[in-house]
């Protein structure tokens, strides 16, 4: 046998030694790979299992409040209901206080424009009683100084200018 068949084998049984090896790696890690899905597959069914009952909580609690959810819905719509019968029942209240203060407020302008007009009539009565008034005190001034004359003229009568003499000599 000569070096290159020599190497040759020697390569062969390198080769043949790994391939033995990595057959007894394989071999090992499927045993452990077979230990492990065991294990898996115990751990699954603990953790499916816990889940399953708790699930079976959760659901027995939902359907225990399910009541409490369809009654709060209920309420929900008696109060939506009740709001909107307030709300138009406020919409009507609102529209009969609105016709009540546009009325009011029609009264209040008539009842001003009355006060308006029976002032300016006050004043115009006023004001013809206040000429009338300065009429009458002018025509009473005057009859006063037409009296005043005629008592002046009267008294320079002789028959009344006697009369004061004996008077002041009486005295």
């Amino acid at each position: 046998m000569n070096v290159k068949d020599k190497i040759v084998f020697g390569l062969l049984i390198i080769l043949i030694a790994g391939a033995g090896y990595f057959q007894y790696l394989s071999t090992e890690l499927n045993k452990r790979m077979d230990v492990l899905n065991e294990q898996d597959k115990a751990h699954v069914d603990v953790v499916h299992q816990e889940f399953r009952e708790d699930l079976r909580k959760l659901n027995l609690q939902f359907i225990g409040r399910g009541k409490h959810v369809r009654q709060a819905q209920k309420d929900i719509i008696t109060n939506t209901e009740l709001i909107q019968a307030m709300t138009d029942s406020l919409a009507s209240l609102i529209d009969d206080v609105n016709y009540a203060l546009n009325e009011l407020d029609r009264d209040v302008q008539k009842r001003f424009r009355n006060v308006e007009n029976d002032i300016a009539d006050v004043s115009d009565d006023l004001r013809s009683h206040k000429s009338r008034s300065k009429r009458q005190v002018s025509d009473i001034e005057q009859n006063v100084k037409s009296i005043d004359g005629r008592v002046i003229e009267l008294e320079e009568l002789p028959v009344i200018q006697k009369d004061k003499a004996k008077l002041a000599e009486g005295k």
